[in-house]
Parts: C-alpha cells; sequence; structure tokens
C-alpha cells in the first residue's frame, strides 16, 4: 500500500518548488530545488541537511504554511524510507510545535502525517482515520492543495479493501487542481490502477486513453510516479502477460513488485509461481509486521510520557490545594495499595503453580499444565524484559542524550520492569521441579545467583541515579548509565533463557511452519544479534557456498539457538576471527557453524558443556543453560547441535540437518 506513498510525495514535493508557484524568490527556488535532488537520491544525510535548511528559512520568515508543508515532506521521505522511528519521532516534534506556537490550524498537517505513517505501516484502517480528521481541519477554499493531498491520501488507504470509496474520493479532488497536467496524469494513473481492480473495464480504457495521451504529448508535464504499476494493469485487460511481467521487472520497490507479479500469475493460472510470490509477499509482510511491534513500543512510550505530564500538573494543582500531611497520606495509601495488589499477585501465581504440582502428580497431562503455566508467566514478562532490552540499546547508544528532569521516570521504569522479573523469578525456577527431570537445590541456587546479582545491581543503580534526582555529574552518569545498560540487558536475555528453557527443555518437537532462504535468515540473524552488549565486541564475518535461492523450512526458534551460539563464541572468543557460515552437505541437506579462535574444548568436556547449569569455571557466574537450550531447541526442530572435534583454532559448533 505504502508505494503510493510516493505519488503523494512527488505532488507535495511540487507544491513546495517552483512548479506550485508558492516560492516567490529565487532563493526559495535555490533551497527546494535543492531539497528535491536530496529527496530523488535517497541519500539520507543530503535530505535532512537540505531539509533542515529550508525550515530554518522559512521559520525566519514565520512564513508558517509552507514551514510545515516542508516539515510533512520530512516524515513522507522517512516513511518511504522505512525509517519508521525517526518519523513517528517528527510528527510528534511537528505537533508540539504547532501547539507551541499557537498555530492550531495546522494541526490537520500532523493528522495527514499520522495518516501517512500508518499507511506506510499497513494500517490502513488508522490511516483513514488520521486522514479523515485532516480533512476536517482543513480550510477547503483557502487550502485547495490540502484538500487535495488529504483527498488524494484517503483514496489510497481505501484503494485495497473498498476501491469503490477510493475512486468517489477521487472525484471529490478540486477540480483546479486537475488543470495541472502534472496533478491531472498523476491522478488519472491512480484512476486507472483502482479501475482495474474493481475490473471496469469501459472505465479503465476511458482513464488511461487520457493518461497515455499526456504521456506522450506532454512529457514535461507527465507525472510518472505509477507508470509501472498503471502499464502492467494495461497489458493485464489486454492479457499480455509477457508485457505486463517485463513492466514488473522495471518497478524498484521488491514488495511491490512481487503484489503485481503475483496478480498476473493468479490471472495467467500459473499457480505454482503465484503460490511462491504468495509466500514470498508474506515474509516480506512478517518483516514488517516485526517493525510495526518495535514502533509500537514507540507510541506507548510517547503515551506515557504525555500521561506523566499530564499527572506531574495535575500534582502540581493539587499541591498548591492540599496541605503536607494529606499528600503524606494519598502516598501511604497509594504504597499499601500497591502492596496489597502485589501480594495478592504473588498470591495467585503461587496458587496456580501448586494447583500445577498437584496436576502432575496426579495425571501425565501435568507436562502440558506445566508448559502453559510458563507460557503464562512468559506472556506476563514478555512486557518488563522487552522495557529492560530497548533501555538497554537505547542507553548503549553514545549519542543518546536523556534530560535530567527525564531521568526519574526512565529509570522508575527500569526499576518497576527488574522487580516485575524478581518477583516471578521463583514461580519460572520452581516450575523446573514439575519436569521429567526437574533441578536440585543446588542448579537452582545457581539459577538464583546468576539472575539476582546483576538485578540487585540493575536496581540499586537506577534507584541511586532516581534519588540524585539529575545531579550526578555528567562522566559520573555516564558510566552509571553504562552499567545499567549492560545489567539490564544481562537480566532480560538471561531471564529470556530461563522461560525458553523451560519451555522446550523437555525436546518436544515443535513444527517447522516458516520458510524462508537461508542465506537471507543467517544474514538477518547477525544483523539483528546485539553484539555491542557482549563483554569483548569483535566483528563476526559471514561466509557461505550456499546459492542465494536455496530455501529451507524451519521455526523461528532458530534464531534464539542461533544467539546461543554466538553468545558462546564471543564470550570466549580470544583472537579476532570470529565466522558464521552455511554450508551444502553431501546428504541434501544444509548446515550452519560458528567459530572463534580461542582454546580449543577438552574432550572430557564436549559433553559436559551441554548439560544443564554447569559451568565449566567456578569463578563464573552465568546461568548455565546457553548451550543446553541450544542443544534443546535443535533436538525439537529435528537437528544436530555437535562441537567440530577437528577444529583446533577454537570452539566450532555445527548446526546440521537443514
Amino acid at each position: 500500500m505504502k508505494q503510493y506513498l510516493y505519488l503523494l510525495l512527488l505532488i507535495i514535493t511540487l507544491t513546495i518548488t517552483g512548479k506550485g508557484s508558492i516560492y516567490a524568490n529565487e532563493i526559495e527556488q535555490e533551497l527546494a530545488q535543492r531539497l528535491q535532488a536530496a529527496q530523488v537520491s535517497g541519500d539520507d544525510s543530503a535530505f535532512y541537511d537540505a531539509h533542515q535548511t529550508m525550515l530554518d528559512y522559512q521559520m525566519r520568515h514565520q512564513a508558517w504554511d509552507k514551514y510545515y508543508r516542508v516539515w510533512m515532506t520530512r516524515v513522507i521521505y522517512d516513511v518511504n524510507n522505512k525509517h519508521f522511528h525517526r518519523a513517528f519521532t517528527q510528527i510528534h516534534r511537528l505537533t508540539d510545535d504547532v501547539r507551541q506556537r499557537h498555530q492550531e490550524k495546522y494541526l490537520y498537517i500532523s493528522n495527514m502525517c499520522l495518516g501517512f505513517f500508518f499507511s506506510g505501516r499497513n494500517q490502513p484502517e488508522m490511516g483513514e482515520t488520521y486522514f479523515r480528521r485532516a480533512l476536517k481541519g482543513v480550510d477547503a477554499e483557502k487550502e485547495p492543495v490540502s484538500v487535495f493531498n488529504c483527498y488524494l491520501s484517503l483514496s489510497q488507504v481505501l484503494s485495497f479493501k473498498r476501491p469503490v470509496e477510493a475512486m468517489a474520493c477521487l472525484d471529490s479532488l478540486p477540480k483546479q487542481m486537475l488543470e495541472n497536467p502534472i496533478y491531472d496524469s498523476g491522478v488519472l494513473g491512480y484512476r486507472c490502477i483502482i479501475a482495474s481492480r474493481l475490473g471496469d473495464r469501459p472505465a479503465f480504457n476511458r482513464y488511461f486513453a487520457r493518461y497515455d495521451s499526456i504521456r506522450h504529448n506532454n512529457p514535461a508535464g507527465f507525472n510518472a510516479a505509477n507508470l509501472q504499476q498503471v502499464m502492467v494493469c494495461h497489458y493485464l485487460m489486454l492479457n499480455d502477460y509477457k508485457q505486463a511481467l517485463a513492466w514488473c521487472d522495471s518497478v524498484s520497490v521488491p514488495q511491490m513488485a512481487n503484489e503485481l507479479r503475483l496478480d498476473i500469475y493468479e490471472k495467467m493460472g500459473d499457480w505454482q509461481r503465484a503460490f511462491r510470490a504468495a509466500e514470498l509477499k508474506d515474509s516480506l509482510e512478517q518483516n514488517d509486521n516485526r517493525e510495526v511491534l518495535e514502533e509500537y513500543l514507540m507510541e506507548v512510550t510517547h503515551d506515557i510520557d504525555l500521561l506523566t505530564a499530564e499527572q506531574e500538573k495535575a500534582e502540581l494543582r493539587r499541591k498548591q490545594l492540599m496541605s503536607l500531611g494529606l499528600m503524606a497520606a494519598v502516598i501511604i495509601a497509594l504504597l499499601i495499595a500497591v502492596l496489597i495488589y502485589r501480594y495478592f499477585k504473588n498470591l495467585k501465581l503461587k496458587e496456580q503453580f501448586l494447583q500445577l504440582q498437584e496436576a502432575r502428580r496426579s495425571t501425565e497431562a501435568g507436562q502440558a499444565i506445566r508448559r502453559a503455566f510458563v507460557t503464562a508467566i512468559q506472556n506476563k514478562l514478555q512486557s518488563p524484559i522487552n522495557v529492560l532490552l530497548n533501555y538497554a540499546r537505547i542507553f548503549n547508544d553514545p549519542e543518546f542524550r536523556l534530560k535530567p528532569e527525564e531521568r526519574s521516570k526512565r529509570y522508575s521504569d527500569i526499576v518497576a520492569a527488574a522487580h516485575s522479573i524478581e518477583s516471578l523469578m521463583d514461580p519460572v525456577l520452581d516450575s523446573f521441579a514439575l519436569g521429567d527431570s526437574g533441578i536440585t537445590e543446588e542448579e537452582k541456587r545457581i539459577c538464583q545467583d546468576a539472575l539476582r546479582s546483576p538485578l540487585v545491581t540493575l536496581i540499586g543503580s537506577a534507584e541511586v541515579i532516581i534519588d540524585a534526582d539529575g545531579q550526578i555529574p555528567h562522566d559520573e552518569y555516564m558510566k552509571m548509565r553504562e552499567e545499567v545498560g549492560r545489567n539490564a540487558y544481562l537480566v532480560a536475555t538471561s531471564t529470556r533463557k530461563l522461560l525458553l528453557f523451560s519451555l522446550y527443555g523437555d525436546n518436544m518437537p515443535v513444527a517447522k511452519n516458516y520458510e524462508i532462504g537461508l542465506n537471507e535468515m543467517v544474514r538477518t540473524i547477525l544483523n539483528s544479534y546485539d553484539l555491542h552488549f557482549r563483554t569483548k565486541p569483535k566483528a563476526i564475518e559471514f561466509m557461505t557456498d550456499v546459492a542465494d535461492e536455496v530455501t529451507i523450512r524451519t521455526n523461528t526458534l532458530l534464531q534464539e539457538l542461533m544467539n546461543c551460539l554466538l553468545d558462546n563464541v564471543v564470550k570466549y572468543a580470544v583472537g579476532n576471527s570470529l565466522i558464521l557460515s552455511c554450508h551444502a552437505e553431501a546428504n541434501g541437506t544444509y548446515s550452519i557453524a560458528v567459530s572463534n579462535e580461542g582454546m580449543p574444548i577438552s574432550v572430557e568436556d564436549v559433553e559436559r558443556i551441554f548439560v544443564p547449569f554447569v559451568r565449566l569455571s567456578p569463578d563464573e557466574h552465568s546461568l548455565g543453560i546457553g548451550l543446553p537450550l541450544a542443544r534443546s531447541l535443535a533436538v525439537s526442530m529435528g537437528y544436530t547441535l555437535t562441537i567440530d572435534t577437528t577444529y583446533s583454532q577454537g570452539a566450532r559448533f555445527v548446526v546440521s540437518g537443514l
């Protein structure tokens, strides 16, 4: 769906260049042309520099209409280039700027930007909501360009599921805007696409005739933003599949090209290629969905910030009206309520756990109940784990700056997440006793030691920062922030491994319902691996003798397995050579190997390191389940995890049978 944002961005850009006649002098023309050139080049640095220069110029002249239109181009550029975090941040900065300058009449631009954001994230219903809000806030008589963009944007989000309504939106476009061939040809191309989806051949032929006429007779005034899609639709109407596929090859956006090919294959009746195209589409959409989850966390964080600001204002008003004694009573009451809530919450968890124990003793179905219990705890811990991981990643960025007045709230979030993990740690450990093998008190103590030490350090450091209320010297604060980030990451990943081992340590089979290219998957795992949180940061080289088109059917747990192996080779690496490689085996299967330079693993420890809760060094305080978890996951997916004993430069782990 977001491919049509390129048409919208082009139209908006034309309205802020000389072609739209908004800029009247040579300086504005020059700045606008520079912005457009940087936008087309796709060079982020050049675009942001040109964009900021244009914003500064319009702010100096207090040309707020142009100022906020230029700002909107930044949001659309970031959405088109999948910089969703940047886009979301810019939208809220724009909204705050409008309110601070008391220019509320331009709030419709914020709603349009949110519409672009959700359209780019494949959430058309949300996009429709914000575009309709934008339409209500536009003065139709004074802002025909904005009305044009709102209706065109609304048509875009309606086109796939409600094409009739999308065509009606195009019929509502201001007529004076369509007198310009650039706008008219862009809208005609869009009409052709919607008419094709409706299967309305007469309408398509009518729109295409006008579109093709502008294309050939007025090339300087022709808008080519959707040319490839229109031509594919044209040749599909003629049943000329060869030409339609040829036009698909000229599409530069992979997802758009794949969707067009899928339409062609389905019409051809080539179901085999249509199935492959549909699988590729699902794979691309899954990647987008993962990004949506990340962006959702950003939205929640911003909402929390807004709520906190409102609470602080309310608290200030209450302080002016209430005495210190009454405030103390309220705070004590709140603390008591929290303690009571946590008490009953933990009591309920303990009751659930006791019920699981009884069920395990009375029936073999207890194992399934145990897994359900751990899954419930995993769901409860997912949010605090994500909070710690995200703060760890943010704090790991030396460029990230947090205002002193914001620290108390941020670190309170970290402490709350850490306490949530701490409160559920014992139920998770106790759940192991219900398994086939169970754990001893010594093994339980090892787990508690590995988790509680960084938990206590994390909570203590965060509380020191909270109590200091932004008064810690910068250098000392940065060291403490680094320590908080490191411990937050350690606690989050250790807790996640413990939960996964509790769920899959029994080696029960899991379905392999995910097909992806082997090289693509390994590169994705490597790119998403949090290497900089390790004690010895190193570069990991990827090597493969497998063709890129080779695909495997697996489970997403394979990424957890590889992360465990990467953790081990990075942790114990001595040299700088870390290699992740893919290989084709003689029996027709494939394997993945991870190796480092360092001390080889002794023969007597080759199998011992896969025993849960075993730590080879008495000074080591790790959880001791990374490699056992990796082997359990491998067995569950039908793979084999071994150590290559012929490798003498260090340690080399091989996952085979893919």
